[in-house]
């Protein structure tokens, strides 16, 4: 379903509006007002945490009981910024509840303010399941990212994704608790993490497109002994976002290395994914 663009920036998804004729029909309108102020609080604070940070924000999406904030860079800035923004969200709750905690001494109790700390709670532990696109899901990605290659931090946290997305819905069955917004919202997270399985090999290419123009950064290096008849494009899977390889290649009666640069270099620059290392360094000693 295309979202509809109020702004170039704020664009909102077809199932919000389900979600607010359901609130109007049901008399529920308030509670939906105060929901949709904690997850315009919540993604207002990616956007802004993004901003500072120079990131390049396409959109912010508002959709059944969440949102986006829409940027191609999350995958291509430093680890602190990608976890600055991520978390930017749910810290904003912090303050929501002290917020509601005030206005309860000030103005005694409320049904309202039991409804706000009610959704507050709920949006902020349902945003930190491990689920993509929500924040918990990019945080497992990212720490993933630390201790795998890109490639396989895409695939593990995608599988755990689709194994939580498993888990709840079989939950949610042998309690028999599925709504129609449970469904919707379920289908749409279902629809995106299919799309995200889709799109790993373009991921993948502009992330590598990335490292071959990233400025030379501290990180760790690892010193690998290679066959030298690998091809570039094999080496380049292990490619990680906090550790640079550099290929130990036998060559008699010497050794030659050879690293990522030179490797991603082969492969956007020279157009020969299939070049071996071997040929790499041969070209640099002729």
């Amino acid at each position: 379903m295309k979202a509809l663009n109020l702004t170039n920036t704020v664009h909102v998804h077809p199932l919000f509006f389900i979600l607010a004729l359901s609130a109007f029909f049901t008399g529920a309108i308030y509670e939906f007002v105060i929901l949709f102020s904690i997850v315009a609080i919540h993604e207002l604070g990616h956007y802004f945490t993004a901003r500072h940070f120079g990131w390049r924000v396409t959109r912010i999406e508002f959709w059944l009981f969440g949102g986006a904030v829409v940027s191609e860079e999350h995958n291509t800035r430093p680890f602190k910024e990608q976890l600055y923004v991520v978390l930017a969200g749910p810290i904003q709750h912090l303050w929501i509840f002290a917020l509601l905690l005030l206005l309860q001494v000030v103005h005694g109790p409320h049904p309202l303010i039991t409804v706000a700390y009610f959704y507050n709670g709920v949006i902020l532990l349902f945003n930190l399941l491990p689920i993509w696109p929500l924040d918990g899901g990019k945080l497992i990605f990212y720490a993933l990212n630390q201790i795998c290659t890109f490639r396989n931090s895409m695939t593990y946290g995608l599988l755990l994704s689709f194994a939580f997305l498993l888990l709840i819905g079989a939950w949610f069955t042998l309690n028999d608790h599925w709504t129609l917004a449970s469904i919707l919202l379920g289908a749409f997270l279902i629809t995106e993490n299919v799309l995200e399985w889709k799109r790993k090999s373009y991921i993948y290419m502009r992330y590598l497109m990335y490292c071959s123009t990233r400025k030379a950064s501290p990180i760790p290096a690892k010193y690998v002994n290679i066959d030298p008849h690998t091809f570039v494009r094999d080496v380049l899977k292990n490619i990680r976002a906090n550790r640079t390889h550099f290929y130990v290649l036998q060559r008699s009666p010497e050794l030659y290395i050879v690293n990522e640069q030179e490797c991603l270099q082969a492969y956007f620059q020279r157009k020969n994914p299939n070049l071996c290392l071997k040929d790499i360094a041969e070209t640099v000693l002729e």
